[in-house]
């Protein structure tokens, strides 16, 4: 058996061949699909292990196929590339809105208005888009409920007199801040002198993340301030590792920062593969714009 086959824990050569496209937002990259059968969360998630491996596979940092809604126009699932639930994803459901777009699967009302409503396994989100002159999307917006900053919606599993946290990693004391945004977000802002390029999130993000503090593990963001309302952050995903680029770790960072009085209402946060423009007024829902991007389209035959 090759070792590509190794990685199937489960059968789904039924599902092949299977037409993909591989998409990204801001190099926070998916292959994207629908499937006509029925399929369960275990198929999704060794499709996940094996269409993510970036040897054996196409290479990404999840899937992301579609399926039936009756609360929304459409509805999506997300695995991770270790094949976990990615439950929300906001490039995630960014590129999915274009998925659908670009293939004319919406309704004339959705196409004339720029607009649909996209089901995750956590809520109903609105996306937005902007096309070009050949009615391709560009940039694609979504807007989400309030962010919560009560660490219990992170999965913390210890009282706290208040929205911040003290991890002892590797003999040294790491302050973050629980901010679920559907998902749990631990954000630790670095001190002055210190950048995000120099951290040592390779080591540190996987201790972080598994931090027996959080029930379901979290991901983690590093932050600093680098101008007036300009924001420079990396994310260690749950269930990924380092990514170029985090949708909602990108809102959960602008929450923070608007919490502490370090930004206005618009933030640009810069990551890694590009640059993420989030609305938040400290109260309410919060919308991140941003491109995105079809690399191609191909036929997994087997």
């Amino acid at each position: 058996m090759s070792e590509a086959k190794k990685i199937l824990a489960a059968d789904v050569t039924q599902f092949f061949p299977l037409d993909v496209w591989k998409m990204h937002g801001c190099g926070n990259d998916f292959v994207v699909f629908h499937i006509e059968n029925q399929i369960s969360d275990e198929q999704l998630s060794s499709l996940a292990t094996y269409l993510c491996n970036r040897n054996f596979g196409i290479g990404a940092d999840g899937i992301i196929v579609s399926v039936p809604s009756e609360r929304a126009d459409f509805g999506m699932r997300i695995f991770n590339l270790d094949g976990s639930d990615g439950e929300m994803c906001v490039n995630g459901i960014r590129c999915f809105a274009k998925y659908q777009f670009d293939q004319n699967l919406i309704s004339f009302s959705n196409r004339e208005s720029g607009q649909i409503s996209i089901e995750t396994s956590v809520s109903v989100v609105e996306v937005s888009v902007k096309r070009d002159d050949s009615g391709l999307v560009t940039r694609a917006s979504i807007t989400l409920p309030s962010p919560s900053f009560n660490p219990s919606d992170c999965g913390v599993t210890e009282v706290t007199e208040d929205d911040h946290i003290m991890l002892n990693i590797d003999k040294r004391v790491i302050d973050v801040q629980p901010i679920s945004m559907g998902n749990p977000h631990a954000i630790h802002w670095l001190s002055a002198g210190h950048h995000t390029g120099d951290y040592e999130l390779i080591s540190i993000g996987p201790r972080v993340e598994k931090d027996a503090i959080f029930r379901e593990k979290t991901n983690f963001e590093i932050a600093e301030i680098v101008g007036p309302d300009q924001i420079r952050a990396r994310v260690w995903e749950r269930g990924v590792g380092e990514t170029l680029a985090c949708g909602s770790g990108a809102c959960a960072v602008m929450a923070s920062a608007h919490s502490r009085g370090l930004v206005g209402d618009l933030a640009v946060v810069a990551m890694p593969g590009g640059e993420l423009s989030v609305k938040w007024s400290g109260e309410g829902p919060i919308t991140l714009e941003g491109e995105v991007t079809k690399v191609f389209e191909t036929t997994i035959e087997s």
